[in-house]
């Protein structure tokens, strides 16, 4: 009887033999090709109110590229411990796309997970398939997916399956066409479990032309139909895009409350507006408002603030690039502070030199009290 070491050994040296023999073919069946290599070394850093500084993550990445064929390793110590490990290898074989990729924790030699796909052209019909091994492994799947179209009609399905044991967890099957007659995108999906049956219909409609020119703006309306076991939920979003306004793209979204049966309606609530603003080539003001305490999350990004200021923009970097920064302010009404500010987030990115970059993100509450500071140092090679 093999110990329970040498079953969690073998589930590590498998897999990761299996993809080093795929490295060696591959390298091969290129061995014209001129090889290059590359890769980085990362620090991820973070300050707190009660931590002064903290080492997060370290991370080290090696790539390897032949021709049409590549092979990395990543690396990531979190805490001083080499916690995870991962080897992906991609490239094609005739006209079938492969990828392949093992990771495990070598600090205590546990196999983590092996994920293997391959997609192809048949006839015009797409085909994906993905193998996904993991501990435990009642864990692990096999998911086929097929896509094409039919005459205007883009179709997809997929499939689901348990492999340990083998057992249907789940599919679905979407359609997605143009309304040609209101120039809009129409979309349908189903979504089927094994514990379920049908466990979701979903349909969708996209930019649908309410008014070309009302009072200066154009209406769009999306919309989204979703019913499940528990529930039916009707979401339309109301776009507004004035022409007498600096802004040029202003949302008001909102949601219809439905009764009882499919057709019949409660009330119709705007809960919220978003909208942006460009200044100039490469910078843009944006901004937000709940209306509804429970929508925050849905309209500001934060179920703590129900509105939101910011700006973001490009900054000058090295080589062909632009670094980005990000300012935002937040307000919950209940911060007592001045404009109900509650609190101030940024962030900048920047690459200095060709084997140099630095970001940077700091999310600062107005009452001063548990402040955070992130600092990423990446070196390129």
């Amino acid at each position: 009887m093999q110990s329970a070491g040498t079953r969690d050994l073998r589930a590590i040296v498998l897999p990761l033999a299996a993809v080093s023999i795929v490295i060696v073919c591959l390298c091969i069946s290129a061995q014209s090709a001129e090889p290059s290599f590359g890769g980085f070394f990362e620090i991820t850093a973070s300050s707190t109110q009660s931590d002064s500084l903290i080492v997060d993550e370290i991370s080290f990445n090696v790539s390897f590229v032949i021709g049409d064929y590549s092979a990395q390793v990543d690396a990531t110590l979190t805490e001083t411990t080499l916690d995870s490990l991962r080897i992906s290898v991609s490239g094609s074989i005739g006209e079938i796309a492969v990828n392949s990729t093992a990771a495990f924790n070598p600090s205590t030699l546990e196999f983590l997970s092996w994920q293997t796909g391959t997609a192809f052209t048949l006839l015009d019909v797409d085909v994906s398939h993905l193998l996904y091994v993991t501990s435990p492994q009642t864990g692990s799947y096999s998911q086929f997916t097929i896509s094409g179209n039919a005459g205007p009609i883009a179709l997809q399905a997929s499939a689901k399956l348990g492999i340990c044991p083998l057992v249907f967890w789940g599919a679905s099957l979407c359609a997605d066409w143009p309304w040609e007659r209101c120039a809009t995108a129409l979309g349908a999906c189903i979504q089927m479990t094994d514990a379920a049956g049908v466990q979701a219909v979903d349909f969708t409609m996209s930019d649908y032309l309410l008014f070309e020119n009302l009072l200066g703006v154009r209406w769009n309306l999306d919309v989204s139909l979703s019913f499940t076991p528990e529930e039916k939920r009707l979401t339309p979003t109301l776009k507004l895009q004035p022409d007498w306004f600096i802004c040029p793209e202003i949302q008001l979204v909102g949601e219809i409350s439905t009764g009882p049966g499919p057709s019949t309606t409660n009330v119709a609530l705007i809960y919220g507006i978003k909208g942006e603003c460009a200044v100039g080539r490469n910078t843009t003001i944006r901004f937000a408002e709940s209306l509804d305490a429970g929508k925050n999350g849905a309209v500001t990004g934060r179920t703590e603030y129900f509105e939101l200021i910011g700006i973001s923009g490009a900054l000058p970097s090295c080589c062909d690039s632009l670094g980005s920064f990000d300012v935002a302010a937040f307000f919950d009404g209940a911060s007592g502070s001045l404009f109900d500010l509650g609190l101030i987030t940024g962030a900048f990115a920047v690459q200095f030199t060709p084997n140099f970059a630095f970001s940077f993100e700091a999310e600062i509450p107005a009452n001063g009290s548990g402040w955070q500071l992130f600092w990423t140092l990446q070196a390129i090679w």
